[in-house]
Formats: C-alpha cells, structure tokens, sequence
C-alpha cells in the first residue's frame, strides 16, 4: 500500500474533524471524562483565584498527581479565554498520532510507512484520547511527552547523544509531572542505559533527574505534612491485589493486540502446537483460578470483559480473555519485553483499574517499546488487515458511546 502526501494529510485532517464534532457534541466515550472535568474545573478555578489558593484546595482534596497541569490550564484560560483552551487542546492531542507514527517508522524501518502511518491514526477511534481531547483532561498531555520520551528512547538505540539521552529523560520527567505513574518507566529506560552508558554519565544522569524533581519532592513535602498522603495512598496503593491487576492486564492486552493478530490465525494455531505445553499449563493454571480464585464483578472499572462478566454475571468471559491475552503474552515474551510488561502493571498500584489507564497507552507502548516476537513479527511483515483493525476499533468506539448513553 501506498499513500501519497496528500492523501495522508487528508487522511489526518479528518481524524482532527472527528475530534471537532466530538467536542461540539460533548462525547464522552470513556463514560467518565465529563465527570472528571468536573473535578478538574474546581482545581482550575482555584488557582484562578491565586496560586497559593489552588495549592492549598489541590493538597487538601488528596490528588496524589502533581498540580502542574492545573497551574498551566488556569494560565492559559486566564491569558487566552476558555474557547482558545478548548480548542487549542484538540490541537494539541491531536499531534499524539504524529509522533506515535514517527516513533513506528524508527523502530519497524522495513515496515510499509503507509501502513504505520494508517495504525497510527487509530488513536484517533480511542474513546479515552477523544474524551480527555474533549473535556481537557491529564491524560493526553501526559501521553503526548510519554510518546516523546520514547521517540527519543528509540533514537538512543541508533545514536547514543547526550542530546538525545537529555530530551528523553525531560520528556519522561514532564510527564511524570501530569500524570505521576509514568514513573515506573525510569526502570526499563534505566535498564537500557546501565547496558549502554558509562558509570559517570549514568550518575550525570541520575544528578540531572534529581534537578528536574526539585520542585516535585517540595510539594509532595507539603502533602506529607498536610497528613492527606496516608489516606489517598492506604485508598490507592496498599489495598493493591497485583493477581487481580495481571488479570486485567492480561485481558486488555487481548483486547488491543487481537485485530493485528486476527489475519494471523494460521501463525497463531501454529505457535499453540509449538508451545502446547504452555498452553496446557496456563488452561491448568486458570481452571484452578475460576473454581477457587474469588473474584468480585460488581466493581468499578476493570476494562471491557469486566464489564460483559457483569452484564452475564459470570466470571468466565473475564478469565477466557485473561488465559488467551497471557498466552499471547508468552508467544513475545524476552527479556526487554519482560520489563515493558512489569512497567505496564505496575504503573497502576489501585484497587480500581480503569481501562482509561491502558488507553491508547497500552498499544502506543507494545508497538514502540517491545522487541521481537511475534506482533513485532507481524508490523515488520506487514502482515496487517487493515479493514479488520479499523473496523474492530471503529465498532469499539461506537459501542462505548452507546454503553455510556444507555449507561448499561
């Protein structure tokens, strides 16, 4: 396949065009974003007030995030007016796919270019990027220096620059600063750096991450000792149930990775008769899970199998999809991708996982981030449908905008 300039850029405008009329209409696609936006419209209103006056409201309503994206929306809305927030913040979102497509075309060099530009454009069919575009939450910031991160984390693997290393750890550091769990992915990119990097620019390294935090370290100082800290992480973090988090994990995995595998069948049935003892043992494993494993459906969150579990009240649909998404797991399982995966579940130490979390973090993070395998395999191949990706995504969208109308 090949897409000319012209076409691509008409392809991209339509995806922005999409995001205007979701914003004119008011979707919120991700069931939870206009309610956040409520949350979020306390916090800007605050600091518009004074600075001090939002510090003080956002440390004690027990946010364990940083402020800075609050400060810096309440400085715009109060310099531009609200209408140029609004829609600079789709613009901004949207250049996501852009620097999502630019860090395929690094990693996957043999790849079809058309047929990363067009899987990069689905990020523009993800309910959660087009509901924070719409009510202008956290999260597409946070993405948006995330994906810049890795843009740079990929160029190290080709040209080893000290300008490279410093934008990735700043992009990383910005967006630690929106959104605080991106943090766990200092580990795979410190990992990459104890492999590559002299012991006195590792330790350059880690005095220039101690500079960026300053400011971060002097106000989580304040949290402390305004005693919010023990009840938002005991509500947070030590209620975690890491079994329950790789379920989940392992569910929505499936659900994001299976249109690229779904034209792959052939492959797929080859690698269960390759690996049929893995496979038998996780069938094992999860057989055991469903007779004994309690696991409770009427929660919050979880993703989309949980949500059907609930609707049939029956936990099978959640532990099929869990067993199928950790066999897919196991057929890209190495060592780096080992790492990707941790990161991945440990960035959300919660009680409540919302599948907002994985979205499009996850995907963005599998086709940048892992190594060999076989999805990598099948990008490096191009061995992708592309009808059947758009139209599972598509029909993604157009369900959860159904499920959150009805609000089933």
């Amino acid at each position: 396949m090949i897409l000319n300039k012209n076409q691509k850029i008409y392809f991209y405008l339509f995806g922005i065009f999409s995001l205007i009329i979701s914003s004119i209409m008011g979707e919120d696609s991700s069931g939870g974003s206009k309610l956040d936006k409520e949350i979020t419209r306390q916090f800007i209103d605050n600091f518009l007030i004074s600075f001090n006056n939002g510090i003080e409201y956002f440390i004690n309503s027990g946010q364990v995030q940083s402020p800075i994206f609050y400060i810096l929306i309440s400085i715009i809305e109060k310099t531009l007016g609200f209408n140029f927030l609004k829609y600079s913040y789709l613009l901004i979102s949207s250049v996501i796919p852009i620097i999502f497509y630019m860090s395929l075309k690094k990693k996957f060099i043999g790849a079809d270019k058309s047929i990363l530009f067009l899987i990069s454009l689905i990020i523009f069919f993800s309910p959660y990027f087009r509901s924070s575009a719409t009510w202008i939450t956290t999260d597409n910031l946070a993405i948006i220096f995330f994906i810049l991160s890795v843009n740079k984390y990929l160029d190290l693997e080709k040209k080893n620059t000290n300008q490279n290393l410093i934008l990735c750890i700043f992009y990383i550091s910005i967006a630690v600063y929106i959104r605080q769990y991106y943090i766990i992915f200092f580990l795979l990119y410190f990992l990459k750096f104890f492999e590559t990097l002299k012991l006195k620019k590792i330790f350059n390294l880690l005095f220039l991450i101690i500079i960026i935090f300053i400011p971060f370290v002097i106000y989580y100082y304040y949290f402390f000792k305004a005693n919010i800290i023990h009840q938002s992480l005991s509500n947070n973090v030590f209620g975690i149930n890491i079994f329950y988090n790789i379920l989940i994990f392992s569910s929505l995995y499936l659900f994001y990775t299976i249109p690229f595998y779904i034209s792959n069948l052939n492959e797929i049935k080859k690698n269960i008769f390759q690996n049929l003892d893995k496979f038998l043992i996780i069938f094992f494993v999860f057989g055991i899970i469903y007779f004994y494993y309690p696991i409770t459906l009427d929660t919050l969150g979880g993703g989309i199998f949980i949500k059907i579990s609930n609707i049939l009240d029956n936990k099978f649909i959640l532990l099929t999809s869990s067993y199928f998404g950790t066999f897919l797991i196991l057929l890209n399982l190495n060592k780096n991708n080992f790492v990707v995966y941790l990161c991945l579940i440990f960035a959300f130490p919660t009680i409540i996982i919302y599948q907002k979390y994985y979205d499009p973090l996850l995907i963005m993070s599998i086709l940048t981030l892992t190594k060999g395998g076989m999805l990598n395999q099948i990008l490096n191949l191009n061995k992708i449908n592309l009808i059947y990706l758009y139209s599972y995504f598509i029909f993604f969208l157009i369900i959860s905008n159904l499920y959150y109308s009805f609000n089933l």
